[in-house]
């Protein structure tokens, strides 16, 4: 069975950041670690716990994959 995907319309604005932030860091060939999850509460103005949420949320969805170096992008369909 498939993994389900949500669309980019059922994500918080909170999880369009941080995925946004791991595409952002995937591209420089690294994964998104804990000085990332830092400093992305930071700049939203929220607790780490809500960005590690989202972090969960995100790969759950299979949005992002999580690995011992942190958070990377998981499968998707469109072009680089």
């Amino acid at each position: 069975m498939r993994e389900r995907q949500a669309d980019v319309h059922e994500l918080t604005d909170l999880e369009l950041y941080v995925y946004d932030a791991v595409a952002s860091v995937d591209t420089d060939g690294r994964a998104l670690d804990e000085i990332d999850v830092i400093q992305i509460a930071a700049e939203t103005g929220r607790d780490r716990e809500e960005v590690r949420r989202a972090l969960d949320r995100l790969v759950e969805l299979n949005h992002l994959r999580s690995r011992s170096a942190g958070y990377v992008l998981g499968p998707h369909d469109w072009a680089p």
